[in-house]
């Protein structure tokens, strides 16, 4: 191979190293971007509620939305 075939592989290889790295980099800027996004639209309280153990089955309810659970000797009618 002759100088001016290798410098011309060696243009072409740089310029394809730079693009993907490039490109790499677009792909890392947008995904931070999306990710700030995304954390920014949290509500400050979210609501919560009491949770009650069933003493027949062990499962937790939310007070208030409790319910037979199906086993024989449930508290919740």
């Amino acid at each position: 191979m002759g100088f001016f075939t290798l410098l011309i592989l060696g243009l072409l290889g740089a310029l394809i190293y730079f693009g993907v790295k490039g490109r790499i980099v677009r792909l890392r800027e947008e995904f931070a971007e999306a990710l700030r996004r995304a954390q920014g639209k949290r509500p400050e309280n979210l609501p919560s509620e009491s949770m009650t153990q069933c003493k027949t089955c062990g499962t937790y309810i939310a007070t208030g939305q409790q319910k037979n659970c199906g086993k024989q000797g449930c508290p919740y009618t």
